[in-house]
């Protein structure tokens, strides 16, 4: 077992370099849209032992209503039964002599009691936070337990002052953006279209009336259309738009070409961190249509998107109709938005992934 030294309780614990265990990645899973999105695909591109649990709930009966009990108390109110198992497997794993740092990849959905035990079992903790900073006070629900990280990876700068003000050192807060795979999400060849098709992708904190209002005022302009990809119940916000085709599934190979074949890509969400689809749009060239919101700026350069202020429907709609009728820009931004995504690339992600990993041994 690895020597594992630590200072006051509230002091990050560190490994002996000489006897360093990788860091374990643990988190649970549920379906995903497609299986090279998702912050999981990091794991690929980490030489380290991984532990995943499926996310779900026992179906019911007693089980089930335990799981609720016990989640009034977790520290996130996110867990689900399997964030449960997760625990109680590392756990086990520490017990059976596993010494490095366990590193949540999903921790602000999967921390349920961790922390109240990492000091007593010599245990460092890393935890990746996704959620943006107006959910966190919503979804942590012992803002203590983030005291207890030896290292915290946000996903944009906008998160930061939340924790900041949990009393977390600053020294481990670690920004490192979201990354994507552009070996399999990559550009097409193709002739370019005589109609300009806007494509829009995903569900979470996408601010559906705006995006509305926008397909709306956009009748009147014949060659602009609008495919949306979302959640079922979403479909009744476009139902009667004939500018628009709402899709709730397709398969990954679609996706992809739905990526590399749309002329823009719309991303208008309530607020971000980071955000796979518009990654992935990216890095399929497709120019990016959207709003400085969040984190978006973070991961998108205004050589490769136009962006408009938060809220303001009226230059969106500007915004696309100039980049439909000027096809210099956007062979322009194609290239640019393929560069930025290599950028973020899921090796350099890893990269400074590991870098975090060595400060602590």
């Amino acid at each position: 077992m690895a020597c594992i030294t630590s200072g006051a309780l509230n002091a990050p614990l560190r490994m002996s370099s000489d006897d360093f265990d990788s860091p374990l990645l643990a988190w649970s899973q549920d379906d995903i849209l497609a299986h090279r999105s998702g912050y999981h695909v990091l794991a690929d591109y980490l030489d380290c032992p991984r532990l995943v649990t499926r996310r779900c709930d026992p179906p019911g009966g007693l089980a089930l209503l335990q799981t609720r009990i016990v989640r009034r108390f977790t520290a996130s109110r996110w867990c689900a039964g399997g964030s449960f198992d997760l625990e109680k497997e590392i756990r086990r794993r520490v017990v059976a002599g596993f010494g490095g740092p366990v590193h949540f990849l999903w921790c602000d959905r999967d921390l349920a009691f961790l922390d109240l035990l990492s000091h007593f079992m010599r245990l460092p903790l890393i935890g990746t936070f996704h959620q943006c900073v107006d959910d966190l006070p919503r979804v942590i629900r012992r803002p203590s337990a983030l005291r207890q990280f030896a290292a915290m990876i946000l996903m944009s700068e906008t998160q930061r002052s939340y924790f900041l003000q949990q009393g977390v050192d600053p020294q481990r807060l670690h920004v490192v953006l979201h990354g994507v795979d552009v070996d399999h999400f990559h550009t097409a060849y193709r002739e370019p279209p005589n109609d300009f098709d806007v494509l829009s992708v995903g569900g979470t904190r996408r601010h559906y009336a705006q995006m509305r209002a926008v397909m709306e005022a956009c009748l009147p302009d014949r060659k602009i259309r609008f495919r949306v990809l979302g959640p079922e119940d979403r479909a009744q916000h476009f139902r009667d738009l004939s500018n628009v085709t709402y899709q709730s599934r397709v398969s990954d190979d679609e996706l992809r070409h739905l990526y590399q074949s749309c002329a823009a890509f719309l991303h208008l969400p309530e607020n971000a961190t980071a955000n796979n689809a518009l990654l992935e749009a990216m890095a399929c060239g497709a120019p990016v249509v959207s709003q400085r919101v969040g984190g978006v700026p973070e991961y998108v350069h205004e050589d490769a998107a136009l962006l408009s202020p938060s809220g303001d429907t009226a230059t969106t709609v500007q915004q696309l109709r100039c980049l439909a009728a000027d096809r210099a820009l956007q062979a322009t931004m194609r290239h640019a938005a393929r560069r930025q995504a290599i950028t973020l690339d899921w090796r350099r992600v890893a990269e400074k992934t590991r870098e975090i990993y060595r400060q602590l041994s």
